[in-house]
């Protein structure tokens, strides 16, 4: 995202909580990156979460009064900078932060004691209190998807336009052959329910391949069958072909936007998605003016659910056009990302 933030404004200072130099992409180091406060505290990159009461305080630390423009990346905390009374300060909202808003009565009985539940508590309400009012400072809000401005309209009171998230499609090519293989591709945390993948391809005896590491890596390791195959962490040169040959790609997570899905069809592979969240946005189900779908979408995050969406996707799987799929991938790459917000800044800087 920051990276064709730049490619709009190339001169732009960019303001982090926090980063190390392994940490900033090629295209961004001759930027000059500013960190907060929190950089100085060594913990921070390895418990993130136990510190995010503070960062309100280090995003308002940020000394940003002479700038005329400020767009923030949200992320936690970030668009409540402090600008300057004559400055338009754009928002592109990735999500409000679900551990303090969605997820808050899952987070709080999660709470093993008393006092945990009470602190959890206390800093989830001072933190929404701030974050809302942090909100009704921002000039105009951008989301990256329908499904994130609709929580940016019920948690800040704020409308949104939605400009997708910029996702290099360009290098997506169709292979001529397929190997007979389903994919996942994305870290090994709770949230992505490679579990649900794992048990219904052992379930059906289908081949999965698992691009990723995390911390759920000896667990799900555990409940794997024969026909699963962990590939640990894959270079970035080696995840096109692994793309481009699998039968689909396995989706089962719920997605503020989704990039994965987006770059298995700019391969020309179909989906099989849990239908909900950006994946609604990002697949194509049900498409009309003869235009193909581009997946399958299955309705319940659990195993047999999932199941029966492979099996409808193999009873279907030769009516999946790849030229199509492809051609829907292309409308998320990133020269129409950049395209979409110089016209959003220009008219709200004009307006301004």
């Amino acid at each position: 995202m920051i990276e064709a933030l730049v490619l709009l404004y190339p001169q732009a200072d960019i303001f982090v909580l926090s980063s190390t130099p392994e940490m900033i992409p090629a295209s961004l180091r001759n930027q000059r990156i500013y960190n907060s406060y929190l950089n100085r505290i060594p913990l921070l990159r390895r418990s993130y979460d136990k510190f995010m009461v503070f960062y309100p305080s280090a995003v308002e630390s940020m000394n940003l009064s002479t700038y005329d423009l400020v767009i923030s990346s949200a992320g936690p905390a970030t668009f409540g900078v402090n600008v300057s009374q004559s400055a338009m300060h754009i928002c592109y909202c990735h999500s409000p932060e679900r551990t303090w808003w969605d997820q808050y009565a899952a987070r709080q009985s999660l709470s093993r004691s008393l006092t945990r539940k009470i602190l959890y508590t206390a800093r989830a309400t001072y933190i929404r209190s701030w974050e809302f009012g942090a909100a009704q400072r921002v000039d105009s809000f951008v989301a990256n998807s329908w499904y994130i401005a609709a929580r940016v309209r019920k948690y800040f009171r704020r409308e949104s336009t939605v400009i997708y998230p910029p996702v290099d499609t360009s290098q997506g090519y169709i292979s001529d052959t397929n190997d007979d293989y389903y994919l996942s591709v994305g870290r090994l945390v709770p949230a992505k329910h490679i579990d649900l993948l794992i048990g219904a391809c052992n379930l059906m005896k289908r081949r999965l391949l698992i691009a990723g590491t995390g911390r759920e890596e000896g667990r799900l390791k555990a409940i794997a069958g024969s026909t699963i195959e962990f590939l640990g962490f894959v270079p970035d040169r080696d995840i096109p072909e692994l793309y481009a040959r699998s039968r689909a790609c396995l989706f089962a997570a719920d997605e503020d936007f989704g990039i994965v899905p987006v770059e298995a069809q700019s391969y020309g592979r179909p989906v099989i998605a849990y239908g909900h969240g950006g994946s609604l946005e990002t697949v194509r189900v049900g498409g009309t003016d003869g235009q193909g779908d581009t997946g399958i979408f299955f309705s319940e995050q659990t195993m047999e659910s999932l199941a029966d969406g492979i099996r409808r996707f193999e009873a279907c799987e030769s009516s999946f056009r790849p030229v199509d799929i492809q051609n829907h991938a292309a409308q998320f790459d990133t020269p129409t990302f950049v395209n979409k917000m110089r016209d959003f800044v220009d008219n709200a800087m004009r307006g301004r």
